[in-house]
């Protein structure tokens, strides 16, 4: 990445003095299902997200002066959106086994503009008798629909240059009778245009070096034994995890079914200008002390405000070189996938533009053939 760009990622979150009140752009997932129902298709829908921005108001009361839907991402061009989108594609090639399979797909844009992403054959709207699951049919059954085959989309990390995201693949226990668990979830972190990033690939010879050195012998399964040898070659399969106040790579190779993976943590530190964590470490005997509870924090730049999370709720506390104080707002609980700061005159700029866009109906992505 060209140093002018690393540059201008950092100076567009630190304002030009400390000593003005910070503001935070959160983006929450309200609704990734861990345990989806795969053989009823119009029980799965998308992950729900939405975006909080957080400052002070003209009172001087720390609260949420905007919400909007899905994620919005600060970026070098302006506020980005990013959401899932699902698809149902219809197959008729077999004869007499048309089929039914869901596609969930992230995408992002611009503000304003609309993102658009490539249609399939669509479904078309049956009755719940037209459907039969493809074994074990009788002669009424025949040329009956099935619904088999998923690929389903979650968004786990984002900042201004990186979307972390899993996909779980697979087939119902209706298509696959007798074997359950033939779900796979693979780990990836793409940048803006969908492209696949590898760690070496984004960070250089030295952080490919370090995701190797941390691969482990063996995957290990759901039932807690070893299986499956991970890639010494491919650095693609990795995630970002928030841990004890700053983001972590870890790598995640997906090795088959009944969650065969390799995960573990990557000893390199992701760049403040790749993530926007521009904080620094947080002193966590402290914390641990002052807040019963807490399990994980975010720090602001300038150290003058301090979210804590719990298991019930999302704690915003005023700080002083991030040591909290007073407790200034509660927010249910949620993962928060993303956590992009203003200090100084940055944020009133955000308070006005967010606030605009949260009153505005922004376009919705669409799909075209």
């Amino acid at each position: 990445m060209k140093a002018w760009l690393l540059l201008f990622l950092a100076l567009q979150f630190i304002g030009t003095t400390s000593a003005q009140s910070s503001g935070v752009l959160l983006g929450v997932a309200d609704s990734i299902t861990t345990q989806r129902d795969y053989d009823d298709f119009g029980r799965i829908s998308p992950p729900a997200y939405r975006t909080l921005w957080i400052a002070r108001d003209v009172n001087g009361e720390l609260t949420v002066l905007a919400t909007l839907p899905e994620l919005v991402v600060p970026r070098k061009d302006g506020f980005w959106r990013v959401g899932v989108s699902q698809n149902c594609i219809f197959d008729d090639s077999v004869k007499d086994f048309p089929n039914e399979s869901l596609l969930q797909e992230v995408w992002a844009a611009p503000i304003g503009k609309t993102a658009t992403m490539e249609q399939s054959q669509p479904c078309a709207l049956h009755k719940p008798e037209d459907y039969a699951p493809p074994y074990g049919r009788s002669e009424e059954d025949k040329g009956k629909i099935s619904q088999c085959g998923f690929a389903l989309a979650s968004i786990h990390y984002l900042s201004p240059e990186m979307i972390g995201i899993s996909v779980e693949e697979g087939s119902s226990e209706a298509c696959e009778a007798g074997r359950g668990g033939r779900v796979t979830e693979k780990y990836s972190v793409r940048n803006f245009d969908y492209r696949a990033l590898g760690f070496g690939q984004l960070l250089g010879p030295a952080a490919r070096d370090a995701y190797f050195d941390a691969l482990p012998k063996h995957g290990t399964n759901s039932f807690g034994t070893e299986c499956g040898d991970p890639s010494k070659d491919d650095d693609t399969g990795w995630r970002v995890e928030h841990k004890l106040g700053s983001w972590h790579p870890y790598l995640n190779q997906s090795l088959g079914y009944f969650e065969c993976t390799a995960d573990r943590p990557i000893h390199f530190q992701l760049p403040a200008p790749v993530t926007g964590d521009l904080s620094t470490p947080l002193d966590w005997k402290l914390l641990r002390s002052r807040i019963i509870g807490i399990s994980d924090a975010y720090a602001s730049p300038n150290g003058d405000m301090l979210i804590a999370i719990t298991k019930s709720e999302i704690r915003v506390f005023e700080a002083r070189r991030r040591i909290p104080g007073k407790l200034l707002l509660k927010l249910s609980a949620g993962e928060i996938v993303m956590a992009q700061w203003a200090t100084g005159a940055h944020v009133p700029d955000w308070t006005t533009e967010l606030s605009n866009l949260a009153k505005q109906r922004l376009p919705e992505s669409i799909r075209t053939k």
